[in-house]
This record gives structure tokens, sequence and C-alpha cells, in this order.
């Protein structure tokens, strides 16, 4: 269930008009404030993200964060579909929301357009130890997209333990319904003598963290564990230049985004912990499509570098801008520049008799889990 917990009055924010501003104080008093915008592609943008723990500073996580594409290739190859690009996730294709969209909630406005849902939830107990345990909540931000018969719901979750959780829910109906004439189709028998096509959701997210408001001072670093005398030993590598990177279970491979200049009490370096849980599907498109090759990229911060693909032809200091991730990733040194993290995930959708007449809600998400931001667990009394 929800709970609508009173924040303290809003005071107006640095980067935005009060109206685009939100500031939560949640149970354990760490607070989140925010700016959002709404972009004809993107859909809803989140920009200057700041966490502030219960007994902390405030400080900024997050310059930005969108969706950067969702891309829905089908088994046929009857179409291949970059909704964000082609069709975009703003202007029409944002949905107003009804107030039983939001129960217990408060819906934020874009102009006119009721565009966003923002409540604060419980999200379960936040540890147990023994007879002791605490309550967790989180502050959860939702639009929804209708993108031809499908309605997408970007989620943003930000909870008192400082960690981040972006998802996507996919639900509406099934695109494409074809007559189950042939031996082979790519798809599933949905009844009727109808086949729904099987495809995928590739989703990416571009995330400009800047941590701490220091735009230069963020790196990439990835962390392997491997097998040496019947024990695993941690491998590290920081990226220097434009790199792309896959999942690797094997090797319990996972990313950090740290700051060289950020340090808690114990002179840890402070960051973000990017998990992709959801790996466990993957595509692995033809050669026109080289941006569905890795899992996440990291690439040096350009103003034209937008879309993971079918990024527009626009001009970024009289050069033209490079078409996809893939391209974007040309050994460009990282040191002392800023960064943008492109994590992606991919959804396989076998259609199933359960998707008619509506189809449920998928969702696939990407985690980002605080490392060395607090110096003892955040919620502890």
């Amino acid at each position: 269930m929800f709970s609508c917990l009173l924040s303290p009055p809003l005071q107006a924010a640095e980067y935005c008009d009060d109206a685009y501003y939100i500031q939560v104080t949640l149970p354990n008093q760490a607070s989140w404030d925010l700016c959002w915008e709404h972009r004809g592609l993107s859909g809803i943008s989140l920009h200057h993200i700041f966490y502030t723990p219960a007994r902390g500073s405030r400080l900024m996580v997050l310059y930005r964060a969108e969706l950067a594409q969702v891309h829905v290739p089908y088994d046929d190859n009857g179409i291949r579909y970059h909704d964000i690009t082609d069709y975009g996730f703003g202007r029409s294709a944002l949905l107003a929301l009804a107030s039983e969209d939001c129960p217990n909630g408060k819906i934020l406005n874009y102009y006119d357009k009721p565009a966003i849902c923002q409540t604060t939830q419980a999200r379960g107990a936040a540890y147990r130890s023994g007879t002791e345990t605490k309550q967790g909540h989180r502050l959860n931000l939702f639009s929804v997209s209708l993108i031809g018969s499908y309605s997408y719901i970007p989620n943003w979750s930000f909870a008192d333990d400082g960690s981040m959780e972006f998802a996507v829910g996919a639900t509406g109906a099934l695109q494409r319904i074809v007559a189950d004439d042939q031996a082979e189709r790519p798809g599933w028998n949905i009844g009727y003598d109808k086949v729904g096509i099987s495809h995928l959701h590739n989703f990416f997210w571009r995330l400009d963290f800047d941590l701490g408001g220091q735009g230069n001072k963020d790196y990439l670093e990835q962390v392997d564990f491997v097998t040496q005398d019947a024990k695993l030993t941690r491998q590290s590598t920081v990226f220097t230049k434009e790199t792309a990177s896959s999942v690797a279970p094997a090797l319990a491979r996972t990313w950090i985004v740290a700051s060289t200049s950020l340090k808690n009490a114990k002179q840890q370096p402070m960051g973000y912990e990017i998990q992709l849980h959801q790996s466990g599907q993957r595509d692995e498109g033809p050669a026109l499509e080289p941006f569905t090759q890795h899992d996440i990229y990291v690439t040096k911060e350009k103003s034209c570098e937008l879309y993971a693909s079918h990024n527009l032809s626009t001009l970024d200091e009289g050069e033209a801008c490079a078409d996809n991730l893939a391209e974007f990733v040309d050994d460009e040194s990282l040191e002392n520049a800023d960064i943008v993290v492109w994590p992606t995930v991919s959804f396989y959708h076998l259609p199933r008799a359960e998707d008619m007449p509506n189809m449920d809600a998928h969702w696939s998400s990407i985690r980002l889990t605080p490392m060395n931001w607090h110096n003892r667990h955040p919620l502890s009394p």
C-alpha cells in the first residue's frame, strides 16, 4: 500500500522552476530533491538529483537520468522499432493521468497535462537482525507513454538508503498478431488460430552522474572475481578510454561509478554499483545494430550523443553526431572528462494466451546501490 507523508514546504530549486521541483523527506529523515522536465523524445527526464542522508550532507548523485532508447526487434524481422527516436515518449504520446492512476499520491502537471504520479511507498524490510528490523521507504515517480498498441510505464524509485531503481513496464496490447496458417511461426499460438509474434524489448538508459556536482571527477570501474586456488580473487579495471562491456556471470562481474574526490569518513571512495540483474535474456542483433552487442557503455559526455540508436543528425562543435552507441565508443580518453554511463537490459517477450485481450505488465530495470556513501547502515538506530 502507498502512504502519503507530509513533506516540508517546497522551496525554490536552484535548477528549475518550483512547478518542476520535487522535494520529499522520508520517515527515516533522509530526503531526495530533484528537477524534472518534459522532452519530446525521451518523455520525462530527471536532472539535478540530490540525496541527503538522515545524518549527512546533501550531495548530487545524478546530473541527469533518462531513457535513451527502447529498441523492439521482432523475430520475423518484419519490423525493428526504435520507439524513443521513431515516435517519442513525450508530446501526445505522454498520457494524461487520472486520479485513480495515483492512489494516495500526488499528480504533477506539465502545463495542464497531469503527467507524473508521485508517491511515498513502503519498500519492505530495510534489514532484519535477530528480532530487530526496520521498514524502508522510497520516493516513487512514474509516467505513461502510448506507442502503438503498447503502454510504457517509466518508473523511477529513490530509497531512504540512497539506492535507486529505474524501470520500464510494458503493457497494453500485443502489437503484431498473425494467422496460424504456416507450420513455423516465430511466436506462440495464443488461441483461435492466432500467433503472437515474439520480440525483444531492449531498454537503454543514459546516466550522467557528476557525483557531488563535479562533472570531471567520475570514473567507471569494472570488478571481476576470478577463481584461483579455489578462492575468488578480485580484479579491477578502471576504464581510461571509452569502452563497451558485457555481463560475465562466471566472473560475477559488476561495475562501480565513483568519484576521485569524494571520500567518506573512512576515506573510501564514494560511488554507486550499477547492477544489471535482468541480463539473462539479451539481444545480439545483426551487423546493422552493433549497439546491441554489449550491456554497458561508458563514453565522454557530448551534447549531441543522446540516444543509443538512431541518434539525431545534429551538429556539435561543427562535427556530425554518431548514429549509435557502438560509434560513440571511439577510443577517446576519459581521464579528467565528464563521463556518461549507458546501462542496458533486455526482455524477450514470448506471447501467451494470458496476453489477450489485455497484456500483463512486464518490467525491466536497473539498480544503483550506494558504495561507501554511508559509514554504517543508514537506517540503523
